[in-house]
């Protein structure tokens, strides 16, 4: 069987959660794969760093349309077909929602990361918008042949929200590399990311994109009112309507215990993670809310949310709370700082959830879903 392999979502320049499941996945499920060939194809005139992917049984194939005519005349002329831009597949894999156009002879399967640009709109400015419109969500959706859900929320999501049969359905679960996210993390690299991003000794810590949908400036006014004294360092790209966390920032009565780092590099997450005394991720809405398994899996205690996939993947391993009660939050934290025997407890839980999750099951489950279409 031939599986092509669409790599357009990870040409952005950029490491979100999208590329940091694209590669993991794919390293791992062409690794394993004995039996099937597959086409890596991305298009554009950003070349894409493919090298971890380059096994025998691998075609890459680089075409050089500029991405917005081709994503224009797919979304507006249903052209050109997939099969003239790759060759001959048996089975077109998309990682994340793309434009796309196929012909009834080849299948399609499609992972489904969360349906919050259809459920959420108003939490994306309008560019955004725009694209999720173009990509087609449900025109995508009721053309695939399987859909990969990455939690059971995410799939009722699709089926409750799109219609979508739900035996066309199935939830494999992201994973965690535990060689990279593990308790025993290097001394000298921690006193390194230290350094580099100049952190405080104890600071709770927001890893993520600044965008509404993460519940940041939720965040910022839950940890202004905490009782304990504590830095908060808030590291990720700024993304959309992220104007609010700034402004909230700059109004805060303890400014300068507000770190702002941008963009951490890949490889820094995991000591990043560990140095923090607490994780605070109090999102609206997730499809899946990978960095709580990690900051888990490194042993820092972790705040969540309560709604949406996160108690699902977090599971007794963090403390949940009402993302719009900020009262709530600021008590978790308040807990989480201090009370050491809470720490200790939630630690034991939160290294065996994080073991659940494994990229090489992920890898396998997917390479089942294709192979069974």
């Amino acid at each position: 069987m031939v599986i092509a392999v669409d790599l357009r979502s990870i040409q952005r320049g950029t490491f979100s959660g999208v590329e940091n499941y694209t590669l993991s996945l794919l390293e791992r499920m062409i690794r394993q794969d004995k039996e099937n060939k597959y086409i890596l194809f991305y298009n554009g005139l950003r070349p894409v760093q493919t090298e971890e992917l380059r096994f025998l049984n691998t075609t890459v194939v680089a075409r050089r349309l500029p991405n917005k005519l081709l994503a224009l005349s797919t979304t507006f002329f249903r052209q050109p077909n997939f099969t003239k831009l790759i060759g001959k597949f048996d089975v077109l894999f998309l990682p994340n929602l793309n434009q796309v156009v196929l012909g009834s002879e080849a299948k399609l399967v499609v992972t489904v990361h969360d349906l919050s640009p259809v459920v959420l709109p108003e939490f994306y400015n309008l560019r955004r918008r725009l694209w999720h419109w173009s990509v087609g969500f449900k025109r995508t959706l009721l053309r695939a042949d399987k859909i990969i859900a990455v939690s059971e929320y995410t799939k009722q999501d699709i089926v409750s929200v799109l219609g979508i049969a739900e035996a066309k359905v199935d939830v494999v679960y992201q994973g965690v590399d535990h060689t990279r996210f593990h308790p025993n993390l290097d001394t000298d690299k921690l006193r390194y990311v230290r350094n580099r991003y100049g952190l405080p000794g104890d600071f709770v810590l927001y890893m993520g994109t600044l965008e509404p949908r993460k519940n940041v400036e939720g965040l910022l006014q839950a940890w202004e009112r905490m009782e304990v004294d504590i830095p908060l360092v808030i590291a990720g790209k700024a993304g959309w309507k992220y104007n609010e966390i700034f402004k909230l920032a700059r109004k805060s009565s303890k400014q300068r215990a507000i770190h702002f780092l941008g963009f951490v590099e890949e490889a820094d997450k995991p000591y990043l993670l560990k140095l923090a005394r607490v994780f605070a991720f109090p999102s609206f809405y997730e499809g899946f809310g990978l960095p709580v398994l990690e900051a888990m899996a490194v042993g820092t205690p972790v705040v969540t949310s309560s709604v949406t996939s996160l108690p699902e993947v977090a599971g007794d391993g963090a403390l949940l709370v009402n993302p719009y009660n900020f009262d709530e939050l600021t008590f978790a934290l308040d807990q989480l700082v201090s009370d050491e025997h809470l720490r200790e407890q939630l630690q034991a839980k939160a290294f065996l959830r994080a073991k659940m999750f494994d990229w090489d099951r992920t890898a396998d489950l997917t390479l089942k879903a294709l192979t069974k279409v």
